[in-house]
Order: structure tokens, then C-alpha cells, then sequence
């Protein structure tokens, strides 16, 4: 996974070589993140790997992504609830579920597959307790969490601003019916 590791610059940019993207990150997510944990080690560790494996399966069945899908909304509100998110962070998790959602009810599905499934496997990611730091472990327990998301997103820049315009143009025809 060494091609897909993330470079984070004094600039505060995100490069994802994967895809080829490069995207600017509000300072304190970026700051954050650069001080709680390297995103490379995340992406190279077991229960990443494993994360993307149970990926590839929750992939073909439409109901454990929508369960799956509902655990992240869950822990995202606890957490928010809790005060340990940013603004930003809930966004591009938000988007994220909004995406696959879309995708799995048929509404959307202009996303590659390979997209889809870093989706899911970042949502699992998110949703284990037991993941590179575990869930309990106080302050630094969603770093890594956090990494994966953020870094999912930005690496699906081009994707995510295509659902945008998507999702905007469908709220507004069904506004107008």
C-alpha cells in the first residue's frame, strides 16, 4: 500500500497519489491530524487490510451496507454529541454515507466500484472499536479513525463533486414537483 500513503506538506495539502488529487484541508483538521498519527501507518496496518476485506463482501449485500451505514450515523452523532468532532470531519463522513446510500438505493451510480468499496471499508473502518487505535483510547482514539475518513474523501475529490452537483440538482426537482 506504500503507492497509496497520503503526503502531508507544511502547506497544509493532502496529496493522494492513488488518485492523483490534490486537495486542500481546513489547517486545524490537517494540523490535527499531522500531531495524533501518521495516515500512512493506518492505510499499512491489519485492520485496515482487514477493514477492506470485509469491504469486498458487505459490498454485495444492499442490507448489511445500509446496517453498516446506520452504525456510522450512530457513532458519528455520539461523538458529536460528545463534542470530539469538527464541523468539517462530520461533513465529509455525512457525504460519504450520503454517497453510498445513493448508490445502494439505485439513485446514483456514477461512482466507480473501487470508490464504493473504499467507502465501505472506510465506514467499517470507522465503526470497529478495535482498529489501529482503539475507540476507548482517550483523545487519540479516533485519530486514526478521522485519518481514514479524511483521507478517503479527498482522495475521491472528483467524485464527491460530481454526488454534490447530483444531489443538489434532485433536491431541486423534487422542490419543484
Amino acid at each position: 500500500m506504500k503507492d497509496m500513503e497520503p503526503e502531508t506538506h507544511e502547506t497544509d495539502v493532502i496529496t493522494d497519489n492513488n488518485y492523483d488529487t490534490t486537495k486542500k484541508v481546513s489547517k486545524k483538521t490537517d494540523s490535527e491530524l499531522k500531531n495524533r498519527i501518521n495516515v500512512s501507518s493506518v492505510l499499512e496496518s491489519k485492520a485496515f487490510a482487514m477493514a477492506m476485506k470485509v469491504a469486498e463482501k458487505y459490498a454485495y449485500s444492499k442490507s448489511k451496507v445500509y446496517r453498516l451505514l446506520q452504525h456510522a450515523f450512530e457513532k458519528l452523532k455520539d461523538e458529536s454529541n460528545r463534542k470530539v468532532l469538527q464541523d468539517d470531519f462530520k461533513h465529509k463522513a455525512n457525504v460519504l454515507m450520503r454517497m453510498a446510500k445513493a448508490y445502494y438505493r439505485g439513485g446514483y451510480r456514477k461512482i466507480p466500484t473501487t470508490a464504493v468499496l473504499r467507502i465501505v471499508g472506510g465506514l467499517l473502518y470507522f465503526v470497529w472499536v478495535l482498529d489501529f487505535i482503539p475507540d476507548f483510547i482517550p483523545i487519540l482514539g479516533l485519530a486514526d479513525d478521522l485519518a481514514v475518513i479524511v483521507w478517503i474523501y479527498n482522495g475521491l475529490n472528483s467524485e464527491v463533486e460530481d454526488f454534490e452537483r447530483w444531489e443538489a440538482a434532485n433536491a431541486m426537482s423534487i422542490d419543484n414537483e
